[in-house]
């Protein structure tokens, strides 16, 4: 199970005195429960989101999903385990608890299931949590032609759209498509029938069906034979570099040149600024290009020319309140005469957040702004966890906004709208780090939080293309997931030590997506990395100061 350790603040508050006549209400605590870990017969890789309880197990092609066994299911401490009844060889002899292994289960025990649809596990602590399992084939679709002759006519790769089953196959031009060969065909599992038989089918001057049959089920596929004719250009500007994608097998002659509009000199697009991806696509990168300014560019790839077109660089965005220098007093509501401190001027928009709307109610700023030590300036940002009142709050600062005190717990909103990419944030901390005092419940893949340990400080940044903000729950423990598929790049620095002395550091971002459009920006720092799980040292505090996102 991948848990999010990152942790952002949180929060403390009185507690409330319940009044009025209720009778015979019994208050259960929240034990959320999670599947943590699961693995089935042929087991290949898992995906687990524990902010919409959903798995995906992927396992051998060659596996009837029909008879599956369920190997391993690591569960939260105390959970009861209820499988789907319906989908079980034997519902009364499914464990109730999870287990590591079937070896380490009573030989009566019965684990087989046909996940041949998506199945639901219930996990029961005091409240009951479904999660749905899918088990998927880990299938490698291949597509390959030649010409009768044996001539290497395909483009790329094939584009398979899985959930229309249809594949589109890009050939040079001037290719016979009516005396073709498939060289390789898998639409379905690897031991799948296919029909018709792939060896006599060589004319694709229309679009071909196939029948793909394993295991009592038939699926039909659709391929498609087309001419590449270099409609699939695109470019993506970034600040200060653009990136020029296209089809195109390697080995394929590409030549682009690039320049300032107005300018007369070209710029070369060179042999190691251009990549192959095994999507069938290559990506060339265009270099130190200024903000916001057009260029002309001009791309041939293969015998295909695309004459002369234009871009516009994006802009350059920084952090407002980079250097923390700017502070102001609120009155939090409700709460007569306690002040939380917020990270910006009075009248200024507001862009940082902490958890001080939370621990304010304790009498405690955890983020507070430091006169007497910076880096730079007249003053730094001071982020110390405290226990406060009954609770362990962690000093955090966040780019988004707190929303509110949910019981002991905090609900926050991550993120603030950014629409160009930065290449990394770079900044300057120090960080005094005590002995982790107060431990609150964490899942058992956290072995570093106990008790003695060093507490330890982490500072983050992604972006991201979400809808909104990233709401974070501690009382559910929804909290940021560095796996989220929304996110687009995305760096961390854990600090495991006491730095006496003020240091620099620079994340690099590291992009999982050179085109995608982020929407976002999040930036959250915490003097205590599993503050959310309200666990860190009393006293451990980090100072940062001078923000700055690099754009290169």
């Amino acid at each position: 199970m991948k848990y999010s350790n990152y942790i952002h603040s949180i929060i403390t508050c009185t507690l409330a005195f319940l009044t009025g006549c209720i009778a015979n209400d019994v208050l259960y605590p929240v034990i959320k429960a999670e599947i943590q870990e699961i693995e089935l017969t042929g087991f290949v890789s898992s995906t687990i989101r524990k902010d919409t309880r959903e798995v995906t197990v992927l396992v051998d092609d060659t596996i009837d999903l029909r008879k599956v066994t369920v190997t391993k299911l690591v569960v939260s401490d105390s959970a009861k385990v209820i499988p789907d009844e319906a989908a079980c060889e034997d519902f009364i002899n499914f464990p109730d608890t999870g287990f590591v292994s079937v070896d380490s289960l009573p030989g009566t025990a019965n684990t087989r299931m046909d996940m041949s649809q998506p199945v639901q596990f219930v996990l029961h602590t005091y409240q009951d949590y479904p999660w749905k399992v899918t088990a998927k084939h880990d299938i490698k679709r291949i597509f390959k032609l030649r010409s009768v002759d044996g001539k290497d006519v395909q483009v790329s790769n094939p584009i398979v759209d899985e959930s229309n089953r249809t594949v589109i196959v890009y050939v040079e031009k001037n290719t016979d498509l009516k005396n073709l060969v498939i060289e390789q065909l898998q639409l379905g599992s690897s031991v799948a029938t296919t029909q018709p038989d792939p060896v006599t089918v060589t004319d694709f001057r229309r679009p071909r069906e196939f029948t793909v049959t394993a295991f009592g089920q038939s699926e039909t596929w659709i391929v498609s034979v087309t001419y590449f004719q270099g409609t699939l250009l695109t470019v993506t500007p970034w600040s200060r570099r653009a990136y020029i994608s296209s089809v195109a097998k390697e080995g394929t002659a590409i030549d682009i040149k690039y320049r300032k509009e107005g300018e007369t000199d070209w710029d070369q697009v060179f042999d190691d600024e251009i990549t192959f991806s095994e999507d069938g696509n290559f990506y060339a990168l265009l270099r130190h290009l200024s903000p916001a300014t057009t260029y002309e560019y001009q791309a041939t790839i293969g015998t295909q020319d695309f004459g002369l077109s234009s871009f516009t660089t994006d802009t350059v965005l920084q952090l407002p309140n980079s250097g923390f220098e700017n502070w102001s007093e609120y009155k939090r509501d409700g709460v007569a005469s306690k002040v939380a401190w917020a990270v910006h001027g009075e009248g200024e928009e507001m862009f940082w957040d902490t958890g001080n709307w939370g621990s304010v109610i304790g009498g405690v700023n955890v983020t507070l702004f430091e006169e007497t030590d910076y880096h730079e300036g007249k003053r730094s940002a001071r982020l110390k966890s405290e226990n406060v009142v009954i609770k362990f709050a962690a000093g955090n600062l966040f780019a988004g906004k707190y929303i509110k005190t949910d019981g002991m717990d905090g609900e926050l909103d991550f993120g603030r709208p950014f629409t160009v990419r930065p290449s990394a944030l770079k900044g300057w901390f120090k960080y005094t780090s005590i002995p982790i005092s107060s431990v609150g419940k964490l899942p058992s893949s956290i072995e570093d939080a106990q008790k003695g340990m060093n507490d330890k400080a982490i500072i983050y940044v992604a972006v991201g293309d979400w809808d909104s903000p990233v709401r974070i729950k501690t009382k559910t423990l929804e909290l940021f997931d560095k796996d989220d598929p929304h996110i687009i790049a995305y760096q961390e620095m854990v600090i495991d030590k006491t730095v006496s002395n003020w240091t620099e550091f620079k994340l690099n971002l590291d992009y999982r997506s050179l085109t995608r459009k982020p929407t976002y920006l999040i930036v959250v720092a915490s003097a205590s990395k599993y503050g959310d799980y309200f666990t860190g040292g009393d006293g451990s505090t980090l100072w940062l100061d001078d923000f700055e996102l690099i754009y290169e």
